[in-house]
């Protein structure tokens, strides 16, 4: 399909949603929320789409319409510099709609509250719900995203010597991804040498890397709007210490079984626990003190999350990840993690070439 039948797809699911609830009329102005019906990026605040029976109505800055004419066509445009939600209630009455709703979890307080005193009503998050279940062209796109970061995780290795500093390493990963494509990366680029390691998230610094430490790296990037998240962690040297040789066996095994429990109907506690087991019957639960893994799409952290939290059961589309982790303060820690898609059967690793 091209973008505009997929976007006239997505829409069409969405007005199903809201049918089901009564509503003739729904706005949105979150702006990844817009990307996922219709394909184009705005910069946040800068659009309000309305999506009624007819198709969807985009009010927005004049500047941008000339281009989304071109790129677009399927939507309507009003051009509105200022006070767009105000506008939005003068296109809601003149279309006639009657039952208007808004998703409160993705509004700010402004517009949220001048869209209640309009009379619209705070509606269920229906696209962040048909976010969490990706369709081929997503799986794709993020497949490719993943493959980016795979590649520049083996092209990067050679580059971690002494006094290379962990900044410095942020930066090849980064460089890399984009030199693949990647339009920048999904979240903040972790590199951790030594103790550094026992920390779960790691803010990187200038500290050099030294003969015989830890080293984890926790990067990912965004191609196409889509992102992709792993983590790798290794010794540095030739005298491993056992208690770190013990705790990597123990993760990867742990990474392993979540992996392999994975498939559609089971929940995401269920995951969690599959891998918690092996980290807390070896003696070391308190220091695996994070959920097994989180939804990835268009945002880093979206839903369904492998945690204790989740009894619902997972739908093959959803892409999510396993990364089991034991953080022993002060001393290193390890975490193995792998971006993943649940299959009719179980579940495809998509950080790989």
């Amino acid at each position: 399909m091209n973008l505009q039948e997929r976007s006239l797809a997505k829409i069409n699911m969405l007005t199903q949603l809201m049918a089901a609830d009564g509503l003739d009329g729904m706005i949105i102005t979150h702006p990844l929320d817009q990307y996922y019906l219709c394909g184009a990026f705005i910069l946040p605040k800068e659009a309000i789409y309305l999506v009624h029976p007819k198709g969807v109505t985009c009010i927005t800055r004049k500047l941008y319409i000339d281009t989304l004419l071109k790129t677009h066509p399927f939507m309507e445009y009003v051009g509105q510099d200022h006070e767009r939600a105000q506008k939005m209630a003068e296109v809601i009455a003149e279309k006639g709609l009657k039952h208007v709703g808004f998703d409160a979890q993705q509004e700010d307080y402004y517009n949220g509250k001048f869209f209640k005193e309009q009379g619209y009503v705070e509606a269920k998050s229906y696209i962040r719900q048909l976010r969490f279940v990706k369709d081929e062209y997503d799986i794709e796109i993020i497949r490719e995203s993943c493959r980016i970061a795979y590649n520049a995780y083996e092209q990067v290795l050679p580059l971690f010597k002494e006094g290379v500093t962990e900044l410095e390493m942020c930066a090849a990963l980064e460089h890399s991804m984009r030199l693949q494509g990647a339009s920048h990366p999904s979240f903040q680029t972790m590199v951790a040498f030594g103790d550094g390691t026992g920390d779960v998230h790691h803010e990187s610094t200038n500290r050099k890397l030294k003969f015989n430490e830890a080293i984890m790296i926790d990067f990912g990037c965004v191609y196409k709007g889509y992102c992709s998240d792993m983590t790798r962690s290794w010794w540095y040297g030739d005298k491993e210490p056992e208690e770190y040789k013990k705790i990597w066996s123990l993760v990867n095994t742990a990474w392993k079984a979540g992996i392999a429990a994975e498939k559609p109907g089971i929940s995401g506690r269920d995951v969690d626990s599959v891998a918690r087991k092996i980290i807390t019957d070896a003696g070391y639960g308190e220091y695996f003190n994070h959920r097994l893994g989180h939804g990835v799409g268009m945002e880093i952290h979206e839903e369904p999350c492998n945690d204790q939290n989740n009894p619902n059961p997972l739908q093959k589309g959803n892409v999510i990840t396993v990364e089991p982790g034991i953080y022993l303060p002060g001393k290193f820690g390890v975490r193995l993690e792998e971006t993943t898609v649940i299959t009719d059967t179980g579940a495809e690793i998509l950080t790989r070439k």
